[in-house]
Formats: structure tokens, C-alpha cells, sequence
């Protein structure tokens, strides 16, 4: 059976890489918009034609993401500081964090709304990807 130290060490690291994944999939969505905004390749300039006022949506939420992944950091960071200036204030070697600060609550919000912001950029990305494909292969006579 893992210690709950073990637990929260994977939790840690799990928290770490959702983090990390976030962060890719929101820039690569973000540069996918733009590349299809600013192309120069025939293309790239029709599919900017069709798409544009979506892309610019779509740029705009995974800036969004990713503006709610930083807010997550700020937030833990002052969490924990704010645990360590108590630790040092009362010369404790250790100490707990405390589980009803607003400050973990904004933290833990902040992680699981750039989640959830994040499937509903790529959901609605792959969905006007997909109509304009559509469109594309079945014009209206």
C-alpha cells in the first residue's frame, strides 16, 4: 500500500503534467489559428476566408487557457508563501497547510477551469474544422 506521502508525490507529478499538456495543446491550437490567419499560401488564405472569425475564437480561448494556467501558478505561489512567512513568523521547522485558505480554493478553480476552457476550445475547433470540411466537400447548389 503507497504512504500518503507517495500519493501526493504522484499527485505532484500528475498536477506537473496535465500542466504541461495544457500548455502545449493551448499554444499549438493558438499557432494553428494563426498560421492559418497570416498564411500566405493560397490555401492557407482560403481556409482563412472560411475560418477566420472562428479562428480568431479559438485564439482567443486558448489565450485564455493559458492566462488561467498563470493565474494558477500566482495563486499556489502566494498559498505558499504566505504558509512560509506564518513558519518563519512562529519559528516552526513544520507546518500544515492550511485546507480552508481562498487561496487553495483559487487554485484548485484555476486548474480545473484552464481544463475545462481547454476541451471546449479543441471540441469546438474540431467541430468548425469539420463543418467547414463539409462545406468544402458538399457546397450548397
Amino acid at each position: 500500500m503507497p504512504r500518503i506521502t507517495e500519493i501526493i508525490e504522484e499527485l505532484r507529478f500528475i498536477s506537473d503534467r496535465i500542466s504541461t499538456q495544457v500548455r502545449t495543446l493551448a499554444l499549438g491550437l493558438l499557432a494553428i489559428s494563426w498560421a492559418i490567419l497570416v498564411g500566405d499560401s493560397t490555401f492557407l488564405h482560403r481556409l482563412s476566408e472560411g475560418l477566420g472569425r472562428s479562428l480568431l475564437l479559438i485564439a482567443a480561448l486558448s489565450v485564455l487557457v493559458l492566462l488561467l494556467d498563470f493565474l494558477q501558478y500566482v495563486t499556489a505561489y502566494i498559498y505558499v508563501d504566505k504558509v512560509r512567512r506564518e513558519a518563519e513568523a512562529g519559528d516552526l521547522a513544520e507546518i500544515d497547510y492550511p485546507t480552508t485558505s481562498s487561496m487553495r480554493s483559487l487554485r484548485s478553480l484555476f486548474f480545473w477551469a484552464k481544463q475545462s476552457v481547454l476541451v471546449a476550445t479543441v471540441v469546438l475547433f474540431l467541430i468548425i474544422l469539420a463543418r467547414y470540411m463539409y462545406y468544402q466537400a458538399f457546397p450548397k447548389a
